[in-house]
């Protein structure tokens, strides 16, 4: 949660700036501390709806669509900062009555692309049901649902949070075991993009790919990668919001997986104390792993 959090943060000064030229240009000493946020809207879109589920997760106990859709929709309401394009019409759509799988099925309908939205927000759930690998399938799938019903974002988010589960656990070949686990159901895109990972080259990863801008295969490809070769959180963040491309998300992603491979300790302790909020959210965090071991 925390390197989720952090990687958001650190990516959303050069989020709109495209290129890896353009970032240099803009940041010449590079980027290595997180901005402060605006008054009154402390977490970006990605760090904000992840911290939104872990609290209905942990408040309710399990998984809830309705009471999820509707603490995105206030959010939305009353801040929205980074909101995406799929997720604000979705969410207008449970807005006006719908139910949130209709509504996430509506916005799909409507064209939208199969953006990050589904995957930068999910690791909650991993923590929350990092025993039960059932449940965290079908509940990464369900949430991605409610506003990204494609099935490139559910199958997306099941995979970052297999992935993120195999890290908690210790498993480092954790490539391996997520295409086990999705051999035969997800999209043949996101299974190719996940195979190339063992044997990708840094210099080959889809980071600012002209009018791909956010696909959630290249945002699911990326933080694999980084959570495979990347030699430290730090130096991978660092890199991605640098990078070009949805900066904001690539490192949110990557960060949450690289965070559930090192642990809090992995942190730049800079960092935690820009983002001031880190001992509510590591609390936040220890909640759902806390409700993952109560038995029922």
């Amino acid at each position: 949660m925390l390197g989720l959090v952090v990687g958001n943060q650190l990516g959303v000064p050069t989020e709109r700036l495209g290129t890896a030229k353009a970032i240099r240009e803009a940041f010449p000493q590079g980027v290595r501390d997180l901005a402060p946020p605006p008054k009154g809207s402390p977490f970006d879109d990605d760090a904000a709806l992840a911290l939104l589920l872990a609290e209905s997760l942990a408040e309710r106990g399990d998984f809830d669509a309705s009471d999820v859709a509707q603490r995105w929709l206030q959010w939305m309401k009353r801040d929205g900062r980074g909101i995406g394009l799929t997720t604000q019409r979705a969410l207008r759509f449970v807005e006006r009555g719908m139910e949130p799988f209709e509504a996430g099925r509506a916005a799909h309908d409507a064209g939208t692309a199969a953006s990050n939205g589904s995957v930068m927000r999910c690791i909650p759930v991993a923590l929350r049901y990092h025993d039960n690998v059932d449940k965290l399938v079908r509940v990464s799938a369900q949430q991605a649902a409610i506003t990204h019903a494609d099935e490139r974002c559910t199958w997306g988010a099941v995979a970052v949070n297999l992935a993120a589960r195999e890290l908690l656990h210790g498993n480092r070949h954790f490539v391996e075991e997520v295409l086990h686990r999705l051999e035969g159901a997800a999209p043949r895109l996101l299974l190719e993009a996940i195979r190339r990972v063992p044997w990708e080259e840094q210099s080959d990863l889809p980071l600012a790919v002209h009018g791909e801008y956010g696909y959630v295969v290249h945002c699911v490809e990326i933080a694999f990668w980084c959570a495979l070769h990347g030699p430290s959180l730090e130096e991978a963040l660092v890199f991605l919001v640098e990078a070009g491309g949805d900066t904001d998300t690539n490192a949110a992603v990557a960060g949450a997986l690289l965070g559930a491979r090192d642990g809090e300790a992995s942190l730049p302790p800079r960092w935690l104390d820009q983002l001031g909020a880190a001992r509510g959210i590591a609390t936040l965090a220890g909640r759902l792993i806390e409700a993952a071991s109560r038995k029922p």
